[in-house]
């Protein structure tokens, strides 16, 4: 009778010791795949926010120092041109309806609108914004919730007076975006911040309890940080206390605003996945026990089998083996929930991992030559990348520097590549904001699409106003230029419309996303012949712009390659 017992002692070790063991094994080795799924989820989403609030921010201080600008171009002339300058710059802005300019030592203040716009007026500035403006070239002012107020300077007069141009940021779309965000997070608990550089919040999901306005200095997940984070990019992760409840967070610091963008919830929610794993595992180890009490030899190799699986499981699981992830043959019980469990959430992690690959490699592929818009759209899986083309509709257009070889041969390498770059991304900005898509740069040339990926039935339109758009800010930069390199840069324009094919051509390894045909070679040829700072337009493409531009007739044109004439026009910049 004594060895029954001690057989049964013996038994009962060997069979839970491995259930101990697997269990302590498969926390430990799946521990670091939940914290890091969580931190990448939390990184991934601060960066969204952060790309967002830099979006729409950068969008409105770039028009207001064009409207700026402007002003100080009107100061220095002394006539009605810079005045009417700026109500054309507020005509084509998307991010601004209106901006106030103010000389708070002359206690001018004026407002300039577009003559469409109704609401509110624009926000004043305040001494603290206008401060930060003269130090770091923008300031930023928190008006209410909704509503911030960005602040430009405008260069100091013949009079020594100091100017600011005021215009408002919309912070509510803000808000809404971090309301979603914070409901991605499964097990819910999540609250976001966005601060700004003295750490007040601009804005906080509903769920947070944070006021706008309020002072975030003293938030514990900020606690652990130096004075100089918010100057570098990377996320910093931050892991504190709220009234004695654990906290896991990230704080993404936005250099180009010294902003920041914050994220926490409470550990126990963020790696419930780890406390249920314990549980379970514990009542599998109890399930071990009894059943070695009740089946003797034959039930110890009966459980010993599966907790060894499961064992392997755990193993594969935290070497990220997902293809190698299998629980048949387990039996029906608690170690049988356990490994479908174990499955389930390897499948789980696989799928968060892919998503967010796949997400940062879309969009890090994409943003190089597509505008945010479409980038958001492909990465949402409404657009194919696959190798291949098709027709479609489109408008091309090419913008070329007049002159560039002498421009090149008077000025030294490294200023022509200054230039150039400056001026890329100047025409480049405007082609997104037009929803347009940069196809290459070409030397000295842009070519640009309308209507690919994603049909537009007014690419025509769209592809005709970003050129007057870049010959009107090329006249407010041409100044800066020829001051800062000694050089004029003037543009001539070639625009076509219709059919090409469009798609990506290349490898699995390397392609690009271009543009194919005839209609392309036209605007080529159109871009060729223009004069400088001209934008001439295949008849097509005056057809399909309609009456919304002055579009002057000059003629047919016979053009290089082309048997039959083209009927050309060109854009009538008043």
């Amino acid at each position: 009778m004594k060895l029954l017992p001690k057989t049964l002692a013996l038994l009962s070790l060997v069979a839970v010791a491995p259930v101990g063991v697997a269990v302590a094994a498969l926390l430990e080795v799946n521990k670091d795949a939940v914290v890091s799924t969580e931190r990448t989820l939390q990184v991934s989403i601060v960066s969204e926010v952060a790309a967002g609030s830099v979006g729409a921010v950068l969008d409105a201080r770039s028009d207001a120092q064009a409207v700026a600008f402007a002003l100080a171009e009107a100061a220095r002339e002394k006539g009605d041109g810079g005045l009417v300058a700026v109500r054309a710059i507020l005509a084509t802005r998307t991010s601004i309806d209106a901006a106030r300019f103010e000389v708070p030592s002359a206690k001018v203040s004026t407002v300039f609108k577009k003559s469409d716009a109704v609401g509110a007026e624009p926000p004043t500035s305040t001494p603290a914004a206008r401060e930060e403006a003269d130090r770091s070239g923008v300031g930023f002012a928190i008006v209410d919730r909704g509503l911030g107020a960005l602040v430009v300077p405008i260069p100091r007069g013949g009079d020594g007076a100091s100017g600011y141009v005021t215009v408002p940021v919309d912070l509510a779309a803000l808000n809404v975006t971090l309301d979603g965000l914070a409901g991605r997070f499964r097990d819910g608990g999540a609250k976001l911040v966005v601060l700004d550089a003295d750490r007040k919040i601009v804005a906080s999901d509903s769920g947070s309890g944070l006021l706008v306005g309020g002072d975030g200095a003293a938030l514990p997940v900020l606690a652990r940080l130096g004075p100089g984070v918010l100057a570098n990019p990377a996320a910093v992760v931050s892991e504190h206390a709220v009234g004695g409840e654990k906290m896991v967070g990230v704080v993404k610091p936005v250099p180009e605003l010294s902003w920041a963008v914050a994220v926490w919830r409470p550990e126990a929610r963020a790696y419930a996945a780890l406390a249920a794993m314990k549980q379970k595992g514990l009542l599998a180890a109890a399930g071990a026990l009894l059943l070695a009490l009740l089946a003797s030899v034959a039930a110890a190799g009966r459980v010993t089998s599966p907790v060894l699986a499961l064992s392997r499981l755990a193993k594969v699981i935290g070497a990220r083996r997902w293809r190698d992830v299998k629980v048949e043959g387990l039996p029906r019980d608690e170690l049988g929930e356990l490994g479908a469990d174990l499955g389930k959430m390897a499948h789980e992690l696989e799928a968060s991992e892919e998503k967010i690959a796949e997400e940062a490699r879309l969009r890090g592929d994409l943003s190089r030559f597509l505008s945010k818009e479409l980038v958001t759209q492909i990465v949402e899986g409404k657009h194919s990348l696959a190798l291949g083309g098709a027709r479609a509709q489109v408008t091309v257009l090419f913008a070329d520097v007049v002159s560039f070889t002498p421009l090149a041969e008077s000025r030294p390498p490294e200023e022509v590549v200054a230039l150039l770059n400056e001026l890329f991304s100047l025409l480049t900005e405007i082609v997104f904001r037009h929803q347009g898509t940069v196809d290459k740069f070409i030397g000295d040339c842009l070519m640009a699409v309308w209507g690919a990926p994603v049909p537009a039935p007014d690419h025509a339109a769209r592809a005709v106003a970003a050129a007057e758009d870049m010959l009107r800010f090329l006249e407010n930069a041409a100044a800066t230029w020829e001051q800062k390199y000694g050089v004029v840069v003037k543009l001539a324009i070639g625009i076509n419309s219709g059919e090409a094919i469009v798609g990506n051509v290349g490898s699995d390894k390397r392609m690009e996303y271009t543009v194919i045909g005839d209609t392309v070679n036209i605007a080529a040829r159109l871009e060729q012949i223009a004069a400088p700072n001209q934008v001439l337009v295949a008849g097509e493409t005056a057809r399909l712009a309609g009456d919304a531009f002055e579009l002057v007739p000059v003629g047919a044109r016979k053009l290089t390659g082309k048997v039959e004439e083209i009927e050309v026009y060109a854009l009538d910049q008043g």
